[in-house]
């Protein structure tokens, strides 16, 4: 079997072997989701900045005078800000739109649905294990993860549930679908549905840009790739179907490369002019 001289689980590993690892680099993503990835920071980045600057009711605003001021001078007005919100918006559910048409098969169906939000019981043992480490009640070892963690994959379920929301009630209070009440139903929804999201995503930021350990995996979101070592030590699952990938991979190769020298020593079979001599009749 390809897998039978891989480990099914992580072993303590030489300084030697830990070095050799750290230098391999190993594929985690392909350059369309690190595009889209950046598209999205951009466009939430942009979305953030300019929704704060819109609130301006001393009822629910949560960014200060001077902030406003601010927005609305690089705008030149409130109005202009509103139209470049909508009109961000609009571009990023367009694009989300044709990547989740066009990507299904290949995107929605197997990175998103397999491998970002799907939760096996190694994840949830891991959501237990780290919570407990936090609160300082366990020491036990995490479980092995897949090509993402379980913490990972809980901050995809919340965003792959919000954003169709986003999307809906932005789309309503643009167009004002449907009737004063339920586009102020929609305002309100949107807000909070954007801080749901947001509060996410300050964790996120700090696991993936600040905390020490996830540093490679804030990288391969410009790179793509990730050391082998830091796959080894925190997502094991996914490095061993790599491995187990690679192996197969070779031993096709040598299959194949053995049965070409095989053919290549044959002995032909003898050419039309190659063949016996016939005696022929006399004349």
């Amino acid at each position: 079997m390809a897998s039978s001289t891989i480990e099914v689980a992580p072993l303590p590993l030489t300084v030697e072997r830990a070095e050799a690892m750290a230098q391999r680099q190993i594929k985690k993503h392909h350059v369309a989701i690190v595009l889209l990835h950046w598209f999205n920071a951009t466009s939430w980045l942009l979305e953030l900045s300019t929704g704060a600057g819109l609130i301006v009711s001393p009822y629910y605003r949560f960014a200060p005078v001077w902030y406003l001021q601010v927005m609305e001078g690089i705008f030149g007005s409130r109005a202009n800000m509103l139209r470049f919100h909508i009109a961000v918006g609009l571009t990023w559910i367009t694009v989300f739109l044709v990547y989740a048409i066009f990507g299904f098969r290949n995107y929605l169906r197997i990175e998103v649905v397999q491998h970002e939000i799907g939760l096996d019981n190694d994840d949830v043992e891991w959501l237990k294990v780290r919570t407990l480490r936090l609160l300082g009640k366990s020491q036990d070892v995490l479980p092995p993860q897949g090509v993402y963690n379980a913490g990972q994959k809980m901050f995809a379920l919340l965003v792959y549930g919000a954003v169709p929301l986003i999307m809906l009630t932005g789309l309503i209070m643009t167009f004002h679908w449907f009737g004063t009440a339920i586009v102020a139903w929609a305002m309100v929804l949107h807000f909070f549905t954007v801080g749901m999201v947001v509060s996410g995503l300050m964790i996120h930021i700090y696991m993936g840009a600040v905390f020490p350990e996830e540093k490679p995996a804030f990288y391969s979101m410009i790179t793509g790739m990730v050391n082998e070592l830091y796959a080894y030590q925190h997502h094991f699952k996914w490095w061993r179907e790599v491995k187990v990938q690679e192996q197969a991979w070779r031993e096709r190769i040598i299959e194949q490369e053995k049965l070409r020298a095989g053919a290549a020593g044959e002995p032909k079979e003898p050419a039309p002019s190659e063949s016996p001599s016939v005696p022929k009749e006399r004349l």
